[in-house]
């Protein structure tokens, strides 16, 4: 099954083995980019998946350390390898990126690509094994590294703060469970428990591979199939991914105060709304936030910090799959009441409909300065496509600036009276 976007987008095919393939062919470009994103469900096996991306790069079966694997990038004229582990909603996504030089640009090299492709997929599904299992003093080092990345989420305070919202919030949801695992499950991972989450991991679940420069878009999808593939032995697809998560009513806001040795309070609301990628209101949903507190000129940012000088910082944020948004907010500890009373009284002004023109046309020009910079950011840009793509709904960025700009001030208040308000969280001295 092929598609075909309005440009600057990708256009996809669709394999068999729950393989999707999408190639944007930029002739700006003097690179090619490859993300390839392995999903699956967030799961009592997120410790174990987080770890996967650092112990498959310290060594494949051809290229076995460290020092091999960063000759032979070299020897793809300086290509750069990066991984990524992250939630969205309540999926877990492990991404790998490899950006090499475009081979028009190298006289006399034939087969960059290709090679730089068999290495991405040699990386991904063809480890160093001793054994039977992952190389043991690679696994011990990466759950050290694992370990110190887990608790210097401590050293942020206000991202600990979110996370502990969360944590609260959703704390009977699969979303409660934070991307790079749980310290208490490291020490308990096993070399060839994990070879064997691998294994089901590389054969089974859905992978979707972004190709994006100066490249034949037929030959770069034939290329990148007859990679990642594998044949039918290896590529079997039929991972059950879960869909995306239904909304859950709120029956009455909750607190949570915790202590800890800080000078400024950390203070998280969050709220339930519902909207998703796929939901007719999703448009209206990102100018609601953006006029509340996304943004300097947004309800939160005026009225809380600039006139009632009851902050030190103040925004909003969504997130888009499992339907929730977030106003964190960095206090003096004797301010708590105060500032939550406020922040809910915006909340509630912008429920019974005090939104100006001015904010709609700030809001909608600020949007559309930030979208326009994914026409030049194909990484960024592969990323928006896969979150659409997953709510089967095709990203156009031109159709979605139409509905934006179409959205009417009644469709922002609707969406705003969505939020329910289910956790304060207050992290204070």
């Amino acid at each position: 099954m092929q598609s075909a976007p309005a440009p600057p987008g990708y256009t996809h095919f669709q394999l068999p083995g729950d393989l999707d393939i999408a190639v944007n062919s930029n002739k700006k470009m003097k690179t090619v980019l490859v993300s390839v994103s392995v999903i699956g469900n967030l799961n009592e096996t997120v410790t174990r998946m987080a770890i996967l991306p650092s112990i498959l790069r310290r060594g494949t079966r051809r290229h076995p350390d460290l020092q091999a694997i960063s000759r032979y990038l070299d020897g793809l004229y300086g290509a750069s390898l990066s991984s990524q582990v992250f939630k969205l909603g309540e999926w877990h996504l492990l991404r790998f990126r490899l950006d090499v030089v475009n081979e028009r640009f190298v006289p006399g090299v034939n087969g960059l690509l290709g090679n730089a492709l068999e290495f991405l997929s040699e990386l991904m599904r063809d480890p160093l094994v001793v054994e039977g299992g992952f190389h043991p003093q690679y696994l011990e080092q990466e759950k050290a590294n694992q370990r110190r990345a887990i608790e210097s989420l401590l050293d942020n305070k206000a991202a600990y703060a979110e996370n502990r919202c969360i944590e609260e919030m959703c704390s009977k949801e699969p979303f409660h469970l934070f991307e790079l695992g749980r310290v208490e499950d490291i020490e308990a991972i096993d070399a060839k428990e994990l070879r064997e989450l691998h294994r089901r991991w590389s054969r089974r679940y859905p992978v979707h591979a972004y190709l994006a420069g100066d490249v034949d878009p037929a030959a770069a999808r034939d290329l990148a199939t007859s990679v990642f593939a594998g044949g039918a032995a290896e590529r079997e697809g039929g991972y059950a991914l879960s869909g995306p998560p239904s909304t859950i009513r709120v029956a009455a806001p909750r607190e949570v105060e915790e202590r800890m040795d800080v000078n400024q309070a950390k203070l998280v609301l969050g709220f339930r709304h519902g909207v998703t990628y796929s939901h007719p209101s999703y448009e209206a949903l990102l100018l609601m936030n953006g006029i509340l507190g996304g943004y300097s000129h947004s309800k939160l940012f005026q009225n809380v910090r600039e006139k009632e000088s009851l902050c030190y910082s103040i925004h909003s944020s969504l997130e888009r799959v499992k339907g929730l948004l977030f106003i964190s907010s960095g206090i003096a500890p004797e301010n708590y009441r105060k500032a939550v009373d406020i922040i809910l009284k915006n909340v509630e002004s912008m429920k019974a409909g005090q939104i100006t023109d001015e904010e709609i046309q700030a809001t909608i020009l600020t949007i559309l300065n930030a979208n326009e910079m994914l026409e030049d950011n194909f990484g960024a840009l592969a990323d928006v496509d896969l979150a659409w793509r997953l709510h089967d709904r095709p990203f156009d960025l031109l159709e979605f600036r139409r509905r934006l700009t179409n959205v009417q001030r009644d469709e922002i208040v609707a969406a705003a009276r969505l939020l329910q308000h289910d956790t304060t969280y207050l992290l204070t001295r």
